[in-house]
């Protein structure tokens, strides 16, 4: 991840829903858990975070899909584009609640984020190949 900027920028499809992160994700990953696949409609997503403190909606209001309680997937009502990821609960000593999680392509410049694994490979697309000596795990 570079540090062209301290402030970059990005949004939904349609423009009606834009936000704004300080600084560069801490992380980044492929997703290829099943409720990534159906809640975007792809085999896997690229998710970025920062802290919840550094993300900010600019324009528009993010509309929010709890499927699963404690669980938060945020999106454009407009056009669809899924944008965020809320959870309310600790992964192996993580409290995600502090955290900010987006999807990296809606950045204006989503170069600078460099995706560091893929998680979830065990509900992983069989016609989707990874590359050799991609770090990889079963669950997150």
């Amino acid at each position: 991840m570079n540090g062209k900027s301290n402030t970059h920028d990005g949004g939904c499809y349609c423009g009606a829903v834009r936000y704004r992160i300080q600084g560069v994700p801490d992380f980044s990953a492929h997703c290829h858990c099943r409720s990534c696949q159906l809640a975007l409609g792809g085999a896997f997503v690229t998710w970025a975070k920062i802290p919840a403190g550094n993300f900010s909606v600019t324009k528009g209001k993010i509309k929010i899909c709890e499927k699963t309680p404690g669980i938060r997937r945020g999106f454009c009502g407009d056009c669809g584009t899924t944008l965020t990821y809320a959870a309310d609960h600790v992964v192996e000593g993580q409290d995600w609640s502090k955290d900010a999680w987006f999807t990296a392509v809606t950045l204006d410049d989503p170069t600078i984020v460099s995706p560091q694994n893929h998680v979830f490979v065990s509900h992983k697309q069989p016609w989707i190949t990874l590359p050799e000596g991609a770090p990889a795990f079963d669950t997150f």
